[in-house]
């Protein structure tokens, strides 16, 4: 029996799709996704519960922007407040128990995040490593992603109340992710990629971290409420490592695949002038 030609098989050997799914493989996904969560855990939240304590957010200000981030529901949301807010509440006591060791500790914790991202941009685009001179990069893009959080997180305790601010507060926050990581890649790289390249990356990412919160939503406050019920708050830090393992998948991930685009060739708007130019023949 003579094989017909042309199969799926032969189709995919070194097709564009198989050329993506070969370099996510290789860019070992998975094991990097979950050391940017455990960095992240161990290192960004207390920085970010640290930071919110301090400012002129209401107490459980960290435990807000969480909440939001992942679309919890308002039991999952009592269990991640009770998670982060402290017993006694306010930000007195994490003011009057600043040193400078301690502010140091915590600025190296909120870099170390920026340190990792960046360290991801420069390996999926093959430029040299910056050393020292990217940290100014790691600074200003650090607080860029403060101003997002906290941006985010306060017209979202304004808008979320209707439907129609619903809608409004989601096109704000992927509006912002696509500012945030357009321009927060061009800053990391140190200007030595040219826009149209980095736009592909904003964009997937975005798209990505949308799927997630989406996903968020439908899944994890019930696993965080069972998780607290059985396990305690032990149990809410592993349905939050989880969303965070999803959160490193999507950055390490977004960044392969605008890459991926960059490399193919591939444009959005020239597909979409070919489609409108034979829709009018």
């Amino acid at each position: 029996m003579v094989r017909p030609r042309g199969g799926f098989r032969d189709r995919w050997r070194d097709s564009s799709a198989e050329d993506l799914t070969r370099q996510l493989r290789e860019s070992d996904l998975i094991n990097g996704a979950m050391t940017l969560a455990a960095l992240i855990l161990m290192l960004f939240f207390p920085f970010i519960i640290t930071l919110a304590a301090v400012s002129p957010l209401r107490p459980g200000g960290a435990a807000e922007i969480i909440v939001r981030r992942m679309g919890l529901n308002h039991d999952a949301a009592m269990a991640v407040e009770r998670l982060f807010t402290p017993d006694g509440g306010g930000g007195g006591s994490a003011q009057s128990g600043w040193t400078v060791l301690g502010a140091l500790w915590l600025t190296l914790g909120g870099l170390s995040l920026a340190g990792a991202v960046q360290s991801v941009y420069l390996r999926v685009f093959r430029l040299p490593a910056f050393g020292l001179r990217g940290v100014p990069a790691q600074v200003v893009w650090l607080a860029g992603l403060i101003v997002f959080l906290a941006g985010t997180t306060a017209t979202g305790a304004v808008l979320t109340g209707t439907v129609v601010g619903q809608i409004c507060q989601g096109l704000i926050v992927v509006a912002a992710m696509v500012l945030l990581f357009w321009i927060g890649t061009w800053i990391l790289v140190r200007g030595r990629l040219r826009w149209r390249e980095i736009l592909p990356v904003a964009v997937f990412t975005t798209i990505g971290l949308t799927g997630l919160g989406v996903v968020s939503r439908l899944l994890f406050s019930t696993s965080i409420v069972e998780n607290e019920r059985n396990y305690g708050e032990i149990g809410v830090v592993f349905t939050l490592l989880s969303w965070l393992i999803g959160l490193g998948v999507v950055l390490t991930g977004g960044a392969i695949v605008g890459g991926w685009y960059n490399e193919q060739g591939l444009s959005v708007l020239r597909a979409f002038r070919r489609r409108a130019r034979s829709a009018a023949r």
